[in-house]
């Protein structure tokens, strides 16, 4: 139990010696803040720097497949029947539908 006190006045003695408050460390730390802010901000740009590096290829990508659909468009059937205006709403629905 002694032995539990002796230590535990020591403990105390060495925080009465230091001192709480040290005005050095105060001074730029508004500086110190903002530079690891913009620290971690640098660190976080990769992702925005690839977006922008990706539009040429992503908007090729794009015009490629619209070209690539244009082409393989099939002509529709044309009937006598459209030319005439008999059921023509039925016979485009059907010739979609079965993909003639």
């Amino acid at each position: 139990m002694r032995d539990d006190r002796d230590q535990i006045d020591r403990l105390f003695a060495d925080a009465r010696s230091h001192r709480p408050y040290d005005q050095n460390r105060e001074h730029g730390f508004e500086t110190r803040v903002m530079a690891k802010i913009k620290e971690q901000r640098v660190a976080q740009a990769p992702f925005f720097l690839w977006a922008w590096r990706l539009i040429p290829a992503l908007s090729a990508a794009v015009l490629m497949l619209g070209i690539w659909t244009y082409a393989a468009e099939r002509p529709q059937i044309i009937g006598l029947n459209l030319m005439a205006g008999i059921n023509g709403e039925e016979t485009m629905l059907v010739a979609s539908l079965t993909g003639e």
